[in-house]
């Protein structure tokens, strides 16, 4: 049957069997990132929204589940920002209820997680990953091209505190882009950022959405920075 919000099968990271949800408005985001593969952002916006009843959403994974087979993992993301919806937490929450051997996995990209019922409502995910470029506002401002009312720090705040709180399993990427975040400031503090909020897993990406290749010396130094960490790193460069 056509769906209209499940988009496929697909095997995600280290993830097998993914049944991507997509509920946004194409593209719905906080950001305009320089390197999202949705395009550009039709509606750059902070205000979360019901765009499609939670019921309609789940009633499509029901029918997936029913007639085809049952995933190992669901992801909701898509074209936007998911945290937008609001309806998510309601959704998050009849998946685990009506299928609890599924794993509910969101990826984000933290820029609500200074809002209390964000983090509640994405608390409920068994999985919580999500990307983070930069601790320096110019390269924060170059790469995410965030509406204005979002600040940097408002995303490194409201991901410590959510890291506080969550009992999950919190993943992480990085992506450089040369000429862009790939100064030694950024990794030192990316490299300090990371054990205050102590990921399960860090990737390490190198840019492949615009930009140049990132020269061998450079992912050494990377290497080198990220060297004896407390959590897992895993290099895609």
């Amino acid at each position: 049957m056509p769906y209209r919000f499940v988009t496929g099968v697909n095997d995600v990271r280290n993830f097998k069997d993914v049944l991507g949800i997509d509920f946004s408005p194409k593209k719905t985001c906080t950001f305009d990132c320089i390197n999202c593969i949705s395009g550009r952002t039709n509606i750059l916006t902070d205000k979360r929204d019901e765009f499609h009843p939670p019921n309609d959403v789940f009633s499509e994974i029901e029918t997936f589940v029913n007639e085809d087979h049952m995933p190992e993992h669901v992801l909701l993301t898509g074209s936007g920002e998911p945290t937008l919806y609001a309806g998510f937490g309601t959704l998050a929450r009849m998946i685990k209820e009506r299928f609890p051997d599924i794993k509910v996995v969101v990826y984000s990209n933290f820029s609500l997680l200074d809002r209390e019922e964000v983090r509640r409502e994405v608390g409920v995910c068994d999985i919580v990953a999500g990307n983070f470029y930069t601790v320096c506002e110019d390269e924060f401002k170059k790469i995410y091209r965030p509406i204005e009312s979002i600040r940097l720090q408002n995303v490194m705040d409201g991901m410590k505190i959510f890291r506080n709180e969550y009992d999950g399993v919190f993943m992480v990427d990085t992506r450089f882009f040369a000429g862009i975040n790939d100064t030694e400031k950024n990794l030192d503090g990316l490299r300090e950022f990371m054990e205050k909020i102590n990921p399960h897993k860090y990737y390490i990406i190198d840019a492949k959405y615009g930009g140049n290749p990132l020269p061998s010396a450079f992912i050494d130094l990377v290497k080198s920075k990220f060297d004896g960490v407390p959590f897992e790193v895993e290099y895609r460069v």
